[in-house]
């Protein structure tokens, strides 16, 4: 049987409900309870140990998982770790913010005043943040630092063991002890809860590197030169001795996927998407049996060394006695293909690289509410809104999603049975794609993209699509049989057509209604579009 809400209200409904409202009163009046978002970078959903991933040893976050609440079908904004961070900042789809690697837009100061951060800092939270600000990069360089009270964040592709080092964006961990990114921001982590003052509650926004390949080929050699797994990063001399990096995982009989170095064109045709035009060389990795399998070796590895600094953070609450009004939001920028499809990277629509972690942890919910695992459908957009709810802030008009917390809470409440999707990232030959997920079904279709677009590219109507893909996802949960031109399923993907055009043609008005009403800016004047093909 799931564990699900809606088909599992434990065995005792009135006394689970009548003690999730007693909590939710008592919470009402206590003082408002200090946040920390952990989110990582490239991890897809069921990689930890208490997710039935046996091989990845995640002792802290399973614990904390079994404390707390998680959600099964959690899906990113959009696949890709740039716009999926201001997504989650602003709480808007790509398409409505306007920023991200393809687009033509910049993230001005006024939208940045309407973030989770910017209300809760004026709402007299303490605000911090620490790791890969991700934004700051590509269109906010140089204008972070002034946006939290505290800053331990860095700009551009830190490495793996950043103090070898000398670029801007590993300055700021020159002064740390350790000399591994993860455990520096562990550093970071202990700082922020040395100074943050003690009247006024905190939320803390920490941004992992791991398990992202910049970090995975960096272990062994300075990025850029990318030796592209080639070598067991256990060579480089620094690793050796560590409990995390050294020969963790090196035995271990990792069953690679299937796909791995198949022809990727039998699930995404060349015409849609070259393989030769970008993915197969930026995760090569991935699309060679033995450099395959040291990516598997080093993603686990690094995931179970976040593990052990999360864990270190769950001490340091409970022995500074912030664990009992601390909540935590454990998420992950998008997912990531590895050797599925005969493919690497992310950027698709599919649930490898689209689905997330998702876990929200309040000390205060009844020990009955813990534990459990719940099937809605969520988006990331309903972080942003689950964090301004727990702070008691309402959200800005704009901002989509649905808190998470009266599901948290074990509150009866009305919830989405499908949820819209897009990826407009259009670099390495990747198309514009949008779709839908319901509780059995995905449908994605793709169009030919370009980059610096505008929203006249993104406005679909009148087009055929030029490549479709649909999934019963109850008989093929690995999105491998594509039934899009199955006779036999016309009608679920006449529907499912009608639906996407419908979501798309709305998303497009709520990005001009927003262009009406708030500052937008051009990344670079006079920008051009530029024909991806």
């Amino acid at each position: 049987m799931k564990t699900c809400l809606r088909s599992c209200w434990l065995s005792a409904v009135p006394l689970a409900l009548l003690a999730a409202a007693r909590v939710a009163d008592a919470a009402e009046s206590s003082p408002r309870p200090n946040i920390i978002f952990l989110l990582t970078d490239d991890q897809r959903d069921n990689t930890l140990g208490a997710m039935g991933y046996p091989s990845v040893k995640t002792p802290n976050l399973d614990a904390l998982m079994r404390d707390s609440v998680r959600f099964t079908n959690a899906y990113i904004a959009t696949p890709v770790c740039a716009p999926s961070r201001v997504s989650y900042f602003t709480g808007m789809p790509e398409r409505v913010h306007g920023v991200g690697f393809s687009s033509s837009y910049a993230l001005t100061d006024a939208q940045w005043e309407q973030t989770y951060p910017a209300l809760l800092r004026k709402a007299g939270y303490h605000t911090g943040f620490i790791g890969k600000f991700g934004v700051e990069y590509y269109t906010f360089k140089g204008r972070s630092q002034d946006k939290f009270d505290f800053w331990y964040g860095h700009d551009g592709w830190t490495k793996f063991l950043p103090k070898d080092d000398d670029s801007p964006s590993t300055t700021p961990y020159h002064g740390a002890k350790e000399n591994v990114v993860t455990f520096i921001m562990g550093e970071g982590m202990a700082q922020f809860l040395d100074t943050a003052p003690k009247e006024k509650p905190f939320c803390l926004s920490v941004s992992f590197n791991v398990p992202h390949g910049s970090q995975t080929t960096s272990m062994f050699t300075a990025y850029p030169t990318w030796p592209r797994m080639t070598r067991p990063a256990n060579e480089n001399p620094k690793l050796k001795g560590s409990p995390f990096y050294d020969t963790l995982y090196r035995d271990l009989d990792i069953s690679l996927p299937a796909d791995t170095c198949t022809d990727p064109y039998r699930f995404i045709p060349k015409f849609m998407m070259d393989q030769d035009k970008g993915r197969r060389q930026t995760y090569s990795y991935n699309y060679d049996l033995s450099t395959c399998r040291e990516h598997h070796v080093r993603y686990y590895q690094t995931i179970t060394g976040l593990d052990h600094v999360i864990g270190g953070l769950l001490a340091d609450l409970k022995r500074r006695g912030l664990d009992q009004n601390t909540i935590i939001l454990f998420g992950s920028d998008h997912g990531l293909l590895m050797g599925e499809y005969g493919m690497g990277g992310k950027g698709l629509l599919l649930d490898l690289a689209t689905k997330i972690p998702c876990i929200i942890h309040d000390p205060r919910t009844p020990q009955a509410l813990r534990g459990r695992q719940l099937d809605q459908i969520v988006s990331s957009l309903d972080y942003t809104r689950t964090i301004l709810d727990y702070a008691g802030i309402e959200a800005p008009a704009e901002m989509e999603g649905h808190s998470l917390r009266p599901l948290v809470e074990g509150k009866e409440t009305s919830w989405r049975d499908e949820l819209f999707l897009e990826s407009l990232f259009t670099m390495r030959d990747n198309p514009f794609q949008e779709g839908m997920r319901t509780s059995r079904w995905k449908y994605i279709r793709m169009y030919d993209g370009v980059m610096n677009f505008k929203e006249t590219d993104v406005d679909f109507r009148g087009r055929d699509p030029e490549f479709e893909m649909l999934f019963d996802l109850e008989a093929d949960p690995s999105e491998h049989r594509n039934l899009a031109t199955d006779p036999t399923h016309t009608a679920i993907l006449a529907e499912l057509r009608e639906k996407t055009a419908a979501h798309s043609s709305a998303i497009n008005q709520r990005r001009a209604d927003y262009m009406k009403t708030h500052s937008v800016q051009l990344r670079t004047a006079g920008a051009a579009k530029k024909p991806r093909k």
